[in-house]
């Protein structure tokens, strides 16, 4: 990822040329790349977007790369609504964060469901003012789905005596 960051001319995006960024969003970004945990951050009011590597298979194919350096709004339309008010309450102070919570995502083409424990957390700058968001991310798709899928299995199996007929 960070030779995708290398590569973008960030002059044309809103947080503007790379000379001119704050040491916190340069801080921020060292913490990102780094991680093993799937990760991104939303810089400045338009909320303009950078991931590490982990965070990739969350983007899919429909996404990546082009999400580097896209304003959130733009790289999320189908869950804006879910997530903007979450932002929102980083930008008043807030840590906020949801487990196993579903977003109908799209990653491949096509919309699919998907859960996800994440969190948002404010990043202050020089001034002291929230300039951006930290979010971290874990896909938990598999097992609250298989979990779905075993209380089925046990309410099949719990009604199978008093079936009259398959």
């Amino acid at each position: 990822m960070g030779a995708l960051m290398r590569s973008i001319d960030w002059s044309r995006t809103p947080v503007g040329p790379v000379e001119r960024w704050p040491q916190s969003l340069k801080t921020a970004l060292s913490i990102l790349l780094t991680q093993r945990t799937a990760c991104f951050i939303f810089w400045g009011p338009e909320h303009v977007q950078f991931y590490n590597d982990a965070y990739r298979p969350i983007l899919g194919t429909q996404k990546h790369p082009a999400a580097m350096g896209q304003r959130g709004v733009e790289c999320w339309p189908e869950i804006w609504e879910i997530i903007e008010p979450m932002l929102e309450a980083v930008h008043a102070g807030e840590s906020t964060g949801v487990n196993d919570g579903l977003l109908v995502i799209d990653r491949h083409g096509y919309l699919e469901e998907g859960y996800y424990n994440y969190t948002f957390s404010p990043i202050r700058d020089e001034s002291g003012a929230i300039g951006g968001v930290f979010c971290v991310v874990y896909d938990t798709t598999q097992r609250v789905i298989g979990e779905r899928r075993l209380r089925t299995l046990r309410d099949l199996a719990a009604h199978g005596s008093t079936a009259k007929t398959a």
